[in-house]
């Protein structure tokens, strides 16, 4: 008689986790299907993100263009740090008001400091191709080429660096180089 209720009791048991597994895995299914839609959410709202800065950097190059002002790397930084609204601000890492003079636009108190966007994988390549070729341009721009000095780097300074690198490069190549 005891091995009828242990027989049972183990019947049931085993019910019970077939029971508890098939729970387990639509529970797992719904959970992947919803961290999928939160991916697919994400990647929509970066690239409408991205889509926006394309639009702002076009729209302020097209206006320099149209009166005829000089284009430089350090000139449409300062054009973006003069952005109005809070929006457009954050999508270029920004906080709060532009401030009143454009070279002081973007700075932050030492407490309110955002962290900087991290440098893409194609920034990092160039930058180390940059320095590994001009290892003594890199050391006066404080780029040690034997240092992890690429982790450090923020997107705003590694976009700078690169800029101020291919413009004194091609100032040093011979003109049929150029």
């Amino acid at each position: 008689m005891q091995t009828s209720r242990r027989a049972a009791r183990i019947t049931r048991l085993q019910e019970r986790r077939q029971e508890i597994a098939s729970r387990a895995r639509v529970a797992d299914k719904r959970l992947a299907d919803q961290l999928r839609q939160l991916q697919t959410h994400e990647t929509k709202a970066e690239r409408k993100r991205e889509t926006r800065r394309k639009i702002i950097v076009g729209a302020i190059v097209r206006a320099a263009q149209m009166s005829q002002t000089d284009i430089s790397l350090r000139w449409l930084e300062e054009q973006i740090k003069a952005l109005k609204r809070p929006d457009d601000r954050a999508l270029f890492g920004l906080d709060g008001e532009p401030s009143a003079d454009p070279a002081e636009a973007g700075k932050r108190e030492p407490g309110a400091a955002r962290p900087a966007p991290p440098i893409t994988s194609r920034q990092k390549k160039l930058l180390a191709k940059l320095v590994e070729e001009h290892r003594e341009l890199a050391r006066e721009f404080g780029v040690d080429p034997g240092e992890p000095w690429l982790e450090k780097l923020g997107k705003a300074k590694a976009t700078s660096l690169i800029g101020a690198m291919l413009e004194r490069v091609n100032a040093q190549a011979p003109p049929d180089e150029r």
